[in-house]
C-alpha cells in the first residue's frame, strides 16, 4: 500500500524540531483506491420505516483516515453527501438519513439528506481532491421484504461486481445487517443494562371468574416490587393467550385488527368460523402503493383472503369469514406468491372492476368491502383503524397495545419459529365483563355499520364520522373501569383531567408517541407548579417516564419539553413549553420498540391508584383522527402489576428507583 506525505506535512515535521511545544496532530491519509470502501447499503430502509436508509464506509488500513471534504454522491444527484471527521483504523463510518434514529441505538458519524432508489443507484466515493476511491453501480444484494442490507464481502474487490457483495444475514434492530459492526439485536437506547435475565414465562395472576381482569406483559417484570400475592404475568406469549381466549368462544368473535400476519391466529379464526361461531373481522386498509406499507400490506391481504375463503378455500360457503375495512382492499395478483400462501393462483372468483378509492381509480379484484361515501366510492386508506381488540361471546374483551404481528411479538420469523419473544414491548388486558364487552361491541358495530353478520358499507362510520355513543364508567367486580374510544370520546381530554384533578403523588409512564401539549402541561404543573416555559419549582410530585427511542429527539415529542431542551421548530399544538427542572425521563433501552401507551398514577399509595392503557397514542391523530380504544383502571393490585413491569423498563434505561 502506498502512502504520501504532503509538502505541508513535511514542513510541519521539520518545524517540530525547532518550535518548542508544537505537536502536529495531522495523520497520514490513505488515498489509494479500496483503502476506504462503501461497505454496506441499507437501500431498502429498516423494518421501522422504508425511509430509514443508511450507508457505511470501512477503512481497511491500520491508520485512521480523515475524510473531511470527501464526497459520496449518486449519479442522479441524490443523495450528495460531503463527509467530515475520521474513520478509525480498521473501523467503520456510519451515515444515517435525515436523523440519528435510522439505525436504532447506534450513533451516526454523519446525518445526511437525500433518498436512495430501490431499483439501484450509481454511487461514487471521492477524496477531497476529487480522486475516485470506490464506486457502486447496482444493488448486488439486499432484500426489501426482510429489510436485509447489501453487505460488502470483499473489501479488496471492486464495488461494481456482484462477487463483492451479498445480502446480510446477521440480525440487528431494524432488519438484517451489521451497522457499525454491531451483531446484536439491541437498540442501545440508553446506558442501562438488562435487569431481567429470566426469560421464562410467568403466569402468576390469571382468573376465569366473572369480573376478572388479567394483565399480560410480553417482556420481563420485577416481582420484588409486587405487593403480597400480586406478582405480574410477564414474559408472556401473547399469541398463546389470544388463541386460548378465541378457542373458548361458543357463539361469537368480533375482531378488530390494525395489522395481522400471525398464521396461528388466522388459522384459529378460520377454524372457529368453520365450527359455526359468528366471526366478524375489521382490518385496517393501507395504501398498497406506499413503500412504507407495501410489503406488510401484501402479506396481510394474503392472510385476510384466507379468512374470507374459509377453511375449504371456496367462496360462498358457510365457513367464510366476513371481513370489512375502513377502505377497500384489492386482492394480491402475484400468482407465485398466492400459491405459496395456499391460495388459488388467480383471484378470479372475486368481482373485477375499477374502484374509486379516495380520489384515485384502481382496477383489480375487490375482496374486502369498506365504508363508502354517499356516491358509492371509497374513502382513502390514510386514516388508521388502529384498534387491536377482540370481543368473545359478548363477555370477554381482549385489548391493549399489541399488534397481532410477527414483529410485534417475536421480532422475526426465526424468533417465532424458536419461540423467542424478541418483538416490541407490549401489554394486553383482558376483562371478563359483559357490560364492558357491550361497549366494545357497540363501537365495533358503529364501524361495521350493523349488528348482524353482514356489514353495511353506507351506514358504517370510521374515524371522524363516529359519535360518543357508549357508556364510559363501569363497575367491574368493585373496580372502577373507564372506557373511551377515538374518535368522538375525547380520551385525551379525560387523561388531562385525570392528571390535573386526581393525580396527587406520582405519575409514571411508558409511551410510544406523545405530542399532546395539554397533557404535557398538566403534568408539568403537577411536577413544578407552573404552566410557563422554563418556570417552576419542584413540588415533590414524582414523575418518571420512558419514550420509544424513535421519537426521543423529534421536535414535537413531550420528551423534548420534559428534559428542558429547545425544539428545532414548534406548532400551535406544540409550543415547546420546556420544563425548568428536567424530569428523570429516558430513551427506552429495549430489544425493539417501546410500544405501550401506559400512564400509572399514584402507584402504591392509598390515593386511588390508576393506570391508563390501550391503543391510543397521546397525539392529535390518536385522539381525533384514528380509531382507538383506551381503558382507565382504578385498582391497587392492577396498578402494582404495571409498576413491576415499569420498573424493569425504567432500570433497563438507566433510571433509578427510590
Amino acid at each position: 500500500m502506498r502512502k504520501y506525505l504532503s509538502r505541508s506535512l513535511i514542513v510541519v515535521l521539520v518545524m517540530s524540531f525547532f518550535v518548542p511545544g508544537y505537536v502536529s496532530e495531522e495523520s497520514v491519509q490513505a488515498v489509494t483506491p479500496n483503502d476506504v470502501v462503501i461497505s454496506e447499503v441499507a437501500w431498502m430502509g429498516t423494518t421501522y420505516s422504508y425511509s430509514d436508509e443508511w450507508m457505511e464506509l470501512s477503512n481497511s488500513t491500520s491508520e485512521s483516515v480523515d475524510v473531511t471534504g470527501w464526497t459520496l454522491a449518486a449519479q442522479d444527484g441524490s443523495p450528495s453527501i460531503t463527509l467530515e471527521g475520521q474513520i478509525p483504523a480498521n473501523g467503520s463510518y456510519l451515515m444515517e438519513k435525515t436523523d440519528d434514529v435510522a439505525v436504532p441505538g447506534v450513533a451516526a458519524d454523519l446525518v445526511y439528506s437525500g433518498s436512495l432508489g430501490n431499483t439501484g443507484e450509481v454511487l461514487e466515493l471521492r477524496d477531497a481532491g476529487g480522486v475516485l476511491i470506490d464506486s457502486v453501480d447496482a444493488w448486488y444484494g439486499g432484500d426489501n421484504t426482510s429489510k436485509a442490507t447489501m453487505e460488502r464481502v470483499d473489501l479488496s474487490g471492486s464495488g461494481t461486481v456482484a462477487e463483492s457483495w451479498s445480502t446480510a444475514t446477521a440480525a440487528y434492530d431494524g432488519g438484517y445487517g451489521t451497522p457499525a459492526n454491531s451483531t446484536t439485536v439491541n437498540n442501545g437506547g440508553s446506558t442501562g443494562s438488562n435487569v431481567c435475565g429470566d426469560t421464562t414465562e410467568h403466569l402468576n395472576n390469571v382468573s376465569e371468574q366473572l369480573y376478572a381482569i388479567n394483565v399480560y406483559f410480553n417482556k420481563c417484570a420485577l416481582s420484588e416490587y409486587a405487593t403480597s400475592g400480586n406478582a405480574a404475568n410477564h414474559n408472556v406469549n401473547l399469541e398463546d393467550r389470544l388463541i386460548e381466549r378465541l378457542n373458548e368462544a361458543t357463539t361469537s368473535i368480533d375482531f378488530a385488527t390494525y395489522e395481522i400476519n400471525l398464521p396461528r391466529v388466522v388459522d384459529t379464526l378460520i377454524n372457529k368460523a368453520a365450527e359455526g361461531i359468528d366471526v366478524r373481522v375489521i382490518a385496517d386498509a393501507k395504501d398498497a402503493a406506499d413503500p412504507h406499507y407495501a410489503d406488510r400490506f401484501t402479506v396481510m391481504r394474503l392472510y385476510i383472503e384466507k379468512m374470507v375463503r374459509g377453511r375449504d378455500g371456496t367462496l360462498g360457503t358457510g365457513d367464510d369469514i366476513q371481513v370489512f375495512s375502513d377502505s377497500a382492499m384489492l386482492a394480491v395478483e402475484d400468482a407465485a406468491l398466492r400459491t405459496s400462501y395456499g391460495l388459488p393462483a388467480e383471484p378470479s372468483d372475486f368481482e373485477y372492476g375499477t374502484y374509486t378509492i379516495g380520489s384515485t381509480d384502481y382496477t383489480g379484484y375487490l375482496f374486502v368491502d369498506a365504508e363508502q361515501k354517499t356516491d358509492g366510492t371509497y374513502y382513502s386508506p390514510g386514516v388508521q383503524m388502529h384498534n387491536k381488540f377482540a370481543v368473545v361471546d359478548d363477555k370477554w374483551v381482549f385489548t391493549g397495545s399489541w399488534n397481532f404481528t410477527v414483529t410485534g411479538l417475536y421480532g422475526s420469523e426465526e424468533n417465532m419459529a424458536n419461540g423467542v419473544l424478541g418483538g416490541n414491548q407490549q401489554h394486553v388486558v383482558e376483562l371478563h365483563a359483559p357490560e364492558v364487552a357491550n361497549a366494545y361491541e357497540t363501537e365495533f358495530n358503529e364501524m361495521w355499520g350493523s349488528n348482524t353478520l353482514i356489514p353495511d358499507a353506507m351506514i358504517s362510520n370510521f374515524g371522524t364520522g363516529k359519535t360518543d355513543n357508549t357508556q364510559h364508567i363501569f363497575d367491574v367486580g368493585g373496580k372502577m373501569v373507564e372506557v373511551y374510544f377515538s374518535t368522538g370520546d375525547d380520551a385525551l381530554g379525560r387523561m388531562r383531567e385525570l392528571v390535573k384533578n386526581e393525580a396527587d403523588l406520582n405519575a409514571y409512564f411508558t409511551i410510544f408517541a406523545w405530542s399532546d401539549q395539554g397533557l404535557v402541561d398538566e403534568l408539568k404543573h403537577k411536577y413544578e407548579g407552573s404552566y410557563n416555559d422554563l418556570e417552576g419549582t419542584l413540588t415533590g410530585f414524582d414523575v418518571k417516564g420512558l419514550f420509544d427511542y424513535s421519537f426521543w429527539n423529534q421536535w414535537w415529542s413531550a420528551s423534548v419539553d420534559m428534559t428542558g431542551r429547545t425544539a428545532s421548530q414548534t406548532s400551535v399544538d406544540n409550543p415547546n413549553t420546556r420544563w425548568a427542572n428536567p424530569a428523570p425521563v429516558y430513551k427506552a433501552n429495549e430489544d425493539r420498540k417501546l410500544h405501550s401507551k401506559t400512564m400509572i398514577i399514584d402507584a402504591d399509595t392509598t390515593s386511588d391508584p390508576t393506570v391508563v392503557v390501550g391503543s391510543t397514542n397521546w397525539s392529535n391523530n390518536g385522539n381525533n383522527v384514528n380509531d382507538e380504544n383506551m381503558l382507565i383502571i382504578h385498582d391497587t393490585n392492577i396498578v402494582n402489576q404495571f409498576v413491576q413491569e415499569f420498573n424493569a423498563r425504567y432500570l433497563n434505561a438507566g433510571g433509578t428507583i427510590n
